[in-house]
């Protein structure tokens, strides 16, 4: 591998020289393309970083992959005959004006990393800034020499109003401004934001951050800074008086389950009471429509965070509106709050009224296709129903028939069977999405703060070809909420599937004297009992074009829960092994990981990584990991310089050039990619991948596909590729043309094999969605 890095740079050196000495004979005279700005920090005890510092830099620097500037070549080679409509379009749409340096926006570009250092209290801080300029294409480098920062030396309160007072005292220790840390303007942005929410959650309806006030007193030759926080009151529109801010009680909840009813429309009012708990008491809920609902009253009982004669609280308005997200029956549904008039000027009351727009229940589909697998041509067809409300309390109801039939060709005896179409497959899979947590454990907290959702699948197959007839059944049951708006937890605490394979006697024959393994297993009935857990992280805001991460962790188990049972008459044993109604149950445990990174380099322009971990880890029950659960390398969405399950594991060759589908127990890979677009709807893309699959142990089947840690980066394989994508926004096509350029199946010497390709060797991939 050290090989092809080497080369790898030296390629990219012999690019960039050539890209760089074409470039420089278009710039006009005076002028300097921008290249790169530089950050320096002359200081490694301090608050900020280098990017915090980048992101003050006015004028941005001409967009680069792999240190040289493409697009901007483009843009100089079809300059000059711009006027052609091909020519032109290039111009246009692919290549990039170049940026030349202007001292302008550089002068301007101190000025707001000045006004930044002052924020972040390293007032009066040096800057320099030096301009290379290298034939035409220039750096320039900004250097920070920060000074001694301010630090808070005391924290006080101007309050008149003593209820508002005590609440912001109550919370004082997690305010993120400290005595004796650095001066920051963002923390007292931070501490203001966090007060008003703190006070909007004890009833303070209508108070804003705008009647908070941070007063700083500096002193220069101590470097110390005083803060003093001071809330306004309220100024009465009629007297024109100070006042203090009214905190608010909710008084009654009005739900509108069929939306918003017209003036001219009789409405019925329907007044529904339950207990919340034992501390709390009842609740009463009033329910107005002007015909039937259709949706149980008792669906909202811990839909709805908001309670009557309790202060108003902004965090359970929030809350009901994640709720009320999971009820699909239901979508743009809306809050809204009226203070009401009342004898006792003491006391402040709102109405609650929650508008529900009632979407489509009922959902139906049928499709009919043709298929044409290695040439064996069939028809298949499907009908799926859905229902939104199937027990009046917004759940989802999901039904999916699928039946089909296929002319395939038959290597062996196939019993005397003629028929034409000889392979036929039904299934039938049924979900039910519950709005709500269905656990015997009553976890009411847990319940009302995440709104976990439960789904229980079913599903069964039956697969019947000329020489075997297969079943497969899985059963399902689990949870998934949300944390937070960036994390998401999936568990599913009961996992069944079970496959169970029925050859005929002249093909059980033929799997008896079959010694690869592996193509055994395709064959053999097993069991997987255990469950599943996934954590995901992905802090994307789609509304902006930012920076995002997304991490995802996947652990599932089998067959212990049934091993307790191996010594009992419910578990037999044959051959050493054990099963269950006739099936040996599988026993493994297997974690799966997945990092993403996404980066903006310059407008939509993106680089996307990925890099992925995983490992099966087979024992008692199990000499070998499921086919469906083992990993695999190769295809549209990993290594596309392989065909789907065409590369490993380790360094096999398959030889014998054997009809078998390569899995292993350990996946590493890792992808990088640049996306960039072309016109409208078309993006384009440049992208590389990295990796490999592996087995736990050697294998008569993968023979040098067992995982060593003195030899697994040496196995690691490579291609490169360029790709189009068709983005729709609801719907995104892509095609990617890949060609390996390290492939491990070759001897050790022989792996780099980018003096040995030919066109034939690109690999197509069709696909839906990104890769990643």
């Amino acid at each position: 591998m050290r090989r092809v890095f080497i080369n790898i740079i030296l390629l990219c050196l012999m690019i960039t020289t050539f890209v760089s000495c074409s470039i420089r004979k278009h710039i006009p005279e005076g002028e300097m393309i921008l290249k790169n700005n530089v950050v320096e920090i002359h200081s490694q005890d301090v608050d900020f970083t280098k990017s915090d510092i980048s992101s003050y830099i006015v004028q941005s620097s001409n967009p680069k992959f792999l240190g040289f500037m493409p697009l901007t070549w483009v843009y100089y080679k079809t300059e000059k005959n711009k006027d052609k409509k091909l020519i032109g379009w290039i111009n246009k749409k692919i290549g990039e004006k170049p940026v030349y340096f202007n001292n302008e926006m550089k002068e301007n570009s101190i000025v707001q990393i000045s006004k930044y250092l002052n924020d972040v209290g390293y007032f009066n801080s040096g800057i320099s800034t030096e301009i290379k300029n290298r034939k035409g294409i220039s750096k320039v480098y900004y250097g920070i020499y920060p000074a001694k920062p301010y630090i808070v030396d005391s924290i006080s309160y101007k309050i008149t109003d003593s209820t508002i007072y005590h609440y912001v005292k109550d919370i004082e220790e997690t305010l993120p401004v400290k005595k004796g840390e650095i001066y920051n303007v963002f923390n007292l942005d931070d501490e203001r934001d966090l007060i008003t929410e703190h006070l909007k959650n004890n009833g303070y309806f209508y108070f804003t951050k705008d009647y908070i006030f941070m007063e700083v007193d500096t002193n220069f030759n101590d470097k110390k800074a005083n803060i003093n926080i001071r809330i306004d009151n309220v100024i009465d529109p009629l007297t024109q008086k100070n006042i203090n801010h009214k905190q608010y009680k909710i008084n009654n909840i009005y739900i509108y389950p069929k939306g918003v009813l017209t003036n001219n429309v009789k409405a019925d009012t329907s007044k529904y009471t339950f207990e919340l708990n034992r501390n709390l008491g009842d609740e009463t809920y009033y329910f107005i429509y002007n015909e039937k609902p259709k949706i149980r009253f008792k669906t909202f009982d811990n839909i709805i965070q908001i309670q009557t004669g309790s202060l108003y609280n902004s965090h359970q308005v929030t809350q009901t509106y994640k709720a009320l997200n999971n009820l699909k029956l239901y979508n743009h549904n809306n809050i809204d709050f009226e203070p009401i008039e009342n004898d006792n000027d003491s006391i402040n009351l709102l109405n609650c009224n929650i508008i529900l727009n009632r979407s489509k229940v009922n959902y139906y589909s049928l499709q009919l296709e043709g298929t044409n697998s290695s040439g064996d041509l069939g028809i298949l067809g499907s009908f799926t129903y859905r229902n939104k409300n199937i027990f009046r309390g917004s759940e989802i109801f999901n039904i999916s028939l699928r039946a089909g039939t296929q002319a395939q060709s038959v290597l062996v005896d196939n019993e005397g069977n003629t028929s034409l179409f000889n392979t036929k497959e039904f299934g039938i899979d049924a979900s039910i999405f519950f709005p709500k947590f269905l656990s015997p454990i009553k976890l009411k907290n847990f319940a009302k703060e995440y709104q976990p959702r439960t789904t229980l699948t079913v599903g069964y197959s039956l697969q019947t070809r000329p020489i075997y007839t297969r079943q497969i059944s899985i059963l399902s049951f689990g949870y998934n909420w949300m944390k937070n708006n960036y994390e998401q937890h999936i568990l599913t605490p009961l996992t069944f599937n079970s496959v169970k394979v029925d050859p005929t006697p002249s093909f059980e024959e033929i799997l008896e004297k079959e010694t690869n393994q592996r193509i055994k297993d395709q064959y053999t009935s097993h069991l997987i009992f255990g469950l599943d857990y996934t954590y995901i992280f992905n802090n994307q805001n789609v509304r902006f074009i930012k920076d995002f991460f997304y991490f995802k962790a996947n652990v599932q188990s089998s067959g212990n829960l049934l091993s307790l049972f191996n010594n009992t008459s419910a578990i037999q044993t044959v051959d050493n092994y054990h099963e269950i109604y006739g099936i040996r149950y599988a026993q493994y445990i297997r974690f799966a990981f997945d990092f993403r990174y996404f980066k903006y380099v310059y407008g939509e322009n993106q680089i996307a990584t990925r890099f992925m971990l995983g490992a099966g880890i087979p024992y008692g029950n199990s000499n070998d990991m499921p086919f469906e659960k083992s990993f695999y390398a190769g295809g549209s969405n990993g290594m596309r310089g392989w065909q789907f399950r065409e590369l490993g594991p380790g360094t096999f060759s398959n030889p014998e050039n054997l009809n078998i589908e390569r899995i292993g127990d350990i996946q590493l890979e890792f992808n990088l990619e640049y996306r960039f677009p072309i016109h409208s709807f078309i993006k384009g893309a440049i992208f590389t991948d990295i990796g490999n699959i592996w087995t736990m142990k050697e294998s008569e089947t993968f023979v040098g596909g067992q995982f060593k840690f003195d030899t697994f980066y040496k196995q690691l394989a490579a291609d490169v590729g360029v790709g189009i994508r068709f983005d729709f926004s609801f719907f995104l096509f892509r095609l990617d043309a890949a060609i390996p350029i390290v492939n491990p199946a070759y001897p050790e010497g022989e792996r780099w094999r980018i003096n040995k390709l030919q066109f034939k060797d690109f690999v197509l991939n069709f696909g839906i969605g990104y890769p990643f």
